[in-house]
């Protein structure tokens, strides 16, 4: 009995160390066809990327047509390089040389917007010279009169050109949008209430804008 158990484990130990080199076997040809599938892969990379450049040449003067070849491309390829940043650099310099001419035009614009007013405006000055000296040489108030007219005139039909407008006040319906409200009285017209009683200062408009409200007294 004791035999039998004792042939039992000696065939049990036998029997799993045979399956322990069986699968170390198949282990080990896993490993060798991974490895030689790697193997293959790279020799088809290393192979595509060789096909451009020939391993050996038939000549050496096969070998000099390659390189002077190669040294026209590379000397071609820099040219271009060159023309192209030379044009950046002549774009950048004629952006740079625009944007100090606006700059400065700019600049001159807002130093100078009044200049087109002011030249309108120098023969209201020459008129009020004129009247000036008119009042110094007589007493003709009549005279007197009519030069200040003209000056009056002359002031408002040049502020009209360049686009200054009364506000039309007296007798219209008091609008909060031209007028302002300095005081209002009692009215017994009732056609008269809400409206512009009396202008105290004359409101004006520039080009549809106020610039300066109507001072009014309002009828309630």
């Amino acid at each position: 009995m004791k035999e039998e158990l004792k042939d039992q484990e000696e065939k049990t130990e036998v029997e799993e160390q045979v399956e322990k080199e069986e699968q170390v076997e198949e282990t080990s040809e896993t490993e060798v066809e991974d490895k030689a599938e790697v193997e293959s892969e790279n020799t088809d990379s290393e192979s595509t990327e060789s096909q451009d450049i020939p391993d050996s040449f038939a000549s050496l003067e096969d070998a000099m047509k390659v390189i002077a070849h190669l040294q026209l491309k590379l000397r071609d390829a820099k040219n271009i390089a060159d023309e192209s940043k030379d044009k950046v650099l002549r774009l950048q310099a004629d952006f740079d040389n625009f944007r100090k001419r606006k700059a400065k035009e700019t600049a001159d614009n807002i130093r100078f917007a009044n200049q087109d007013l002011l030249v309108n405006l120098l023969p209201v000055l020459d008129n009020f010279d004129r009247t000036l000296d008119a009042i110094e040489k007589t007493d003709n108030l009549a005279a007197i009169k009519e030069g200040i007219s003209m000056v009056d005139s002359s002031m408002k039909r040049q502020l009209t050109k360049i686009g200054l407008e009364p506000i039309d006040a007296k007798g219209k319906k008091f609008d909060l949008d031209l007028h302002e409200a300095i005081s209002m009285i009692p009215i017994d017209d009732e056609e008269q209430k809400d409206k512009v009683i009396e202008e105290i200062e004359k409101g004006y408009k520039f080009k549809d804008r106020v610039i300066r409200f109507s001072k009014v007294i309002v009828g309630e």
